[in-house]
């Protein structure tokens, strides 16, 4: 026992452990530093490096969990058993990649070496996106430069989340060499020049790329409190007293809406769950609506909540109705990632397109852009402008509204993000916030913008998760290097035993 302390825990190893911890909780949560995700890999990959690969990899997967247990407690939208479950499995998944270069990275040489970290954390991350919950908990997230967002439009969040990783197992070989060795020079010049090259571009992509048409854009919201109205819907005794209550919410914003237009706004939209519809009610509120967008010849990109009686066996449908100048019903979209949970009919993952004078219009509801590969049906039909009603609480506010945001540059279409309990966001193509408000603290009902009518067309929209797959098909060939290089040095070994 004394030698097991003595040898393991009361080591310095374990002190890089214990420092990376205050990093983690600094590179997780509501709010993040954004130097800490950089930083806080290179200290857990140093301590990985000096244990047994087993024991390395339980203790990061041990400190991760707790980590995400504390900072993640308010961001996940259930409790419990299920909750830490939940963390424990990502806790886990987060520690894969420092297995990996324990693995494997020991076994290569240079710039071979560097790259097993990054690739396995990229490789984690775009496995685990096709799970319920998407891109969650993407360490690119972290980030909100501008210039290096950027890159996002080439690579998606991938090429973020592979520069962060980079970064780390860099400096780890650095911090275990030093500059001295060419084969960590050359690795760190590429890394280095990769990296400025990123930031260089991007911020020459920002500013030389501006807008020469706008088009005035606004959202809404109703005075009347809509999670009021499904409270009283679960407990009214009576159908019409639903529905009455449904029809004054209905007059509330498209009296806001009406007011948006004569404001001048060509397009208006509003949060998703704002504006609940019995399905008996359907054409009469939907006849409301086109008589609105035809006196004011304005489009309405129209966030309902259609939902049946208790007793029919139809189910709830979170849509987006669009409605254009001439009063006509274009089309409708349902939201097609329901949150694990979420009652309601799924959407067949087709995007709904509306074609207008001041370009391709699009939309999709919340949770829905979680999910690039969805999403980058934008970028792939040439939409301009991307309306997303979404509906929030306020631990995620911050963090998903900029979710969207790396949407819109992936895709190189403007956002339009009207939000209940959460960040209405307005932005271009580039991810420029021109409009922004926290409806925590403010009263605003008409929030009113001018949006690019005219968006880039991006490498990411036409490749896709090119870079995700290219992560991991390189990771296969680094761990066939590393086996190959470990069979050559047995055979050597044995061979030199032979001669002796």
């Amino acid at each position: 026992m004394r030698s097991f302390f003595t040898e393991s825990w009361l080591t310095r190893s374990f002190l890089w452990l214990i420092l990376a911890v205050p990093l983690l909780l600094a590179a997780t949560g509501e709010r993040v530093v954004a130097a800490a995700p950089w930083i806080a890999p290179i200290l857990l990959l140093r301590f990985a490096r000096q244990q047994p690969a087993g024991r390395g990899y339980a203790l990061v997967a041990m400190a991760t969990t707790g980590v995400l247990a504390v900072t993640w407690a308010d961001m996940v939208p259930f409790d419990g058993t299920a909750y830490y479950a939940f963390v424990a499995v990502q806790g886990l998944l987060f520690a894969l990649p420092y297995l990996a270069d324990r693995l494997f990275a020991v076994r290569l040489p240079g710039l071979a070496a560097s790259l097993v970290f990054p690739a396995a954390a990229v490789t984690v991350e775009y496995a685990a996106s096709f799970g319920p919950f998407g891109t969650w908990g993407s360490v690119a997230y972290t980030q909100e430069s501008l210039a290096l967002l950027q890159l996002t439009s080439i690579t998606g969040i991938w090429g973020i989340t592979f520069l962060i990783n980079w970064t780390a197992s860099v400096g780890n070989a650095v911090w275990e060499e030093g500059l001295t060795s060419p084969s960590i020079r050359w690795t760190t010049g590429v890394w280095g020049g990769l990296l400025a090259a990123t930031l260089l571009l991007g911020g020459t992509r920002l500013a030389l790329m501006s807008p020469d048409q706008t088009v005035p854009v606004a959202t809404v919201m109703g005075r009347h409190d809509t999670s009021s109205f499904w409270d009283l819907r679960r407990e009214a005794k009576s159908r019409k007293a639903v529905r009455d209550s449904a029809r004054a919410v209905q007059r509330d914003y498209l009296g806001r809406a009406r007011q948006a237009a004569e404001a001048g706004a060509r397009l208006v939209t509003w949060a998703e769950t704002a504006v609940p519809v019995p399905r008996e009610d359907t054409t009469a509120f939907l006849d409301r609506a086109r008589t609105l967008a035809a006196s004011h010849e304005v489009y309405l990109a129209m966030a309902v909540n259609e939902f049946p009686r208790a007793e029919a066996e139809a189910r709830l449908q979170n849509k987006v109705v669009w409605i254009g100048p001439s009063g006509t019903v274009h089309t409708e979209g349902l939201k097609t990632h329901l949150v694990p949970g979420e009652p309601g009919q799924a959407g067949t993952g087709t995007l709904p397109t509306v074609s207008t004078p001041a370009g391709m219009w699009s939309s999709a509801i919340c949770f829905d852009l979680d999910f690039p590969s969805l999403i980058r049906q934008a970028g792939q039909n040439g939409v301009d402008l991307l309306v997303a009603p979404s509906n929030d609480w306020a631990a995620v506010a911050e963090r998903h509204a900029h979710m969207a945001r790396v949407r819109a540059i992936e895709n190189g279409t403007a956002l339009l993000r009207p939000a209940s309990k959460g960040h209405t966001l307005a932005t271009g193509p580039l991810g420029r916030t021109r409009a922004r408000v926290n409806h925590f603290t403010t009263e605003e009902y008409v929030q009113m913008a001018h949006l690019p009518t005219d968006g880039p067309s991006t490498l990411y929209a036409a490749l896709g998760d090119v870079f995700a797959w290219g992560c991991g098909l390189g990771l296969l060939f680094l761990i066939g290097g590393a086996y190959v290089r470990l069979k050559t040095s047995a055979q050597a070994e044995t061979a030199r035993a032979g001669a002796a």
